[in-house]
């Protein structure tokens, strides 16, 4: 089946780029097909364990059009209650509102309310309902007596807070006092169930990250040195300038106005590409946070000045270590720590970041001083349809998301391999220049599995206009 399926991933690879000697391209996948197949694979395979995970024995999901559900890419455009109860063999699907319709909305529903209560929970005579036409959802969920029921509010993760205020109240209105006792938040079980990823997810993330590969290949092939502007290219930023004051932070000279500045022969540079979405899922789409790096060759160089490839070389070499620490049923705080570990033994320098730029550069230069010693921090947080933000929360693996310690890495996890090595230039001591690395890759049954391209090498680029 997986070799199927990254038979299948390359020859969508090939469709969508170039194909040599071809006439005509491989079409693109359909992607309401797709998503139909994610939503219907979610609820099979991944609900069920998420839901027990966590001790949740029905989950409530409460949504109203006009208010954008957080879960739309989950379940499709939905009002009124849609309720998920784990009744032993499978979990049972009821809807007590209305699914709107399209490939991938909420199939093999076994429980539907009636026309009138779905009138009522979707607005239809807000001023005319009898409150009796709601028993009929307390009656179901009476008759499965759940110890623990979760809904969808939360006071600080948003994806798990789609349920409005007034829907709320409704919602205990309609249960009563003794069962809205039983409520809790679902916010452990949204992310868990959101981050958690199919074969089919890995594949789109996969061919989203190739695309966006490609698409940064393709701006460095175009910078021309003196002309090219950093607001040219996609999330570029120096990192080390000839021109740069050696008492100073090896980057631009003058950062306030930095998206004007032109790119000089002695620049290195970094390069935080996005590019094209294979399949558009709105917000939830599938996102890169990749970074390649580039440097600008000088009059007389042949290539990259020794201090920069040494620091480079560092930070290539952390990879390799971090790699063999990050596994399937870990947790966030268990893969921290033995990479800390792995790292220091290895002679690195640990910076425990705060995620604040200023507090945390500083700490680089308290840590190193003007020594020879490597520094590094990570940050290997969930990635998929998020950019590592409170969208979705995942096992994440990082000093200033200690509250995700307890997340346990499941199979096909999708997160930034991202980290930076701190280095002390001959030319700049005491101010070390901090180089990011990131790649979206996967946790497999066998450890970190590549799915893009990680950094091979530094980019050199002529420095003759």
């Amino acid at each position: 089946m997986r070799d199927r399926l990254l038979f299948a991933l390359v020859m969508l690879m090939l469709g969508v780029g170039s194909l040599v000697g071809a006439q005509e391209q491989i079409p693109k996948p359909d992607q309401d097909e797709w998503l139909r197949l994610i939503r219907n694979d979610r609820l099979d395979l991944i609900l069920p364990s998420a839901m027990r995970d966590h001790n949740i024995d029905m989950w409530i999901h409460g949504t109203r059009q006009g208010n954008p559900d957080p879960l739309e890419y989950e379940f499709g455009r939905t009002g009124g209650f849609i309720i998920f109860t784990d009744v032993g063999d499978h979990i049972e699907r009821a809807v007590f509102g209305e699914v709107f319709g399209g490939q991938g909305a909420i199939e093999n529903i076994d429980v539907r309310g009636s026309m009138e209560i779905s009138r009522a929970l979707t607005g239809y005579n807000p001023g005319d309902v009898d409150p009796s036409v709601y028993d009929e959802l307390r009656e179901y969920v009476e008759s499965h007596n759940p110890e623990r029921i979760g809904v969808n509010y939360s006071d600080w993760l948003a994806v798990a807070d789609g349920i409005s205020y007034t829907q709320f109240q409704k919602l205990e209105q309609i249960l009563g006092p003794e069962l809205s006792s039983r409520v809790v938040s679902a916010e452990h079980l949204i992310t868990d169930f959101r981050s958690r990823r199919l074969s089919l997810e890995v594949a789109v993330q996969a061919i989203t990250l190739e695309l966006a590969r490609q698409g940064a290949i393709a701006q460095l092939e175009g910078v021309v040195p003196g002309r090219t502007k950093l607001r040219d290219l996609r999330g570029a930023s120096v990192l080390y300038s000839a021109t740069a004051e050696g008492k100073a932070a090896p980057g631009l000279p003058s950062p306030t106005d930095s998206r004007n500045y032109v790119l000089q022969p002695g620049d290195f540079f970094s390069l935080n590409y996005g590019g094209k979405k294979i399949f558009d899922f709105g917000f939830s789409s599938f996102t890169v946070d990749s970074k390649m790096h580039a440097y600008v060759l000088r009059e007389g160089e042949t290539e990259v000045p020794e201090g920069i490839q040494r620091a480079w070389d560092f930070g290539k070499r952390a990879q390799g270590i971090m790699r063999q620490h990050v596994r399937v049923g870990m947790t966030s705080g268990q893969a921290l720590e033995e990479i800390v570990a792995a790292m220091e033994a290895d002679g690195y320098i640990y910076t425990p970041f705060t995620d604040d730029g200023e507090q945390d550069y500083q700490m680089v230069r308290d840590y190193l001083r003007d020594g020879d010693t490597p520094g590094f921090y990570l940050d290997l947080h969930a990635q998929g349809n998020n950019d590592g933000e409170l969208m979705t929360v995942g096992a994440s693996i990082a000093p200033f998301r200690r509250d995700r310690d307890d997340l346990v890495i499941h199979p096909n996890h999708i997160f930034a391999f991202e980290y930076a090595v701190h280095t002390n230039l001959p030319d700049r001591p005491g101010y070390p220049i901090s180089i990011n690395f990131s790649n979206p890759q996967i946790v497999g049954p066998n450890g970190v599995e590549w799915i893009q391209v990680p950094n091979y090498g530094i980019y050199i680029i002529s420095g003759t206009s």
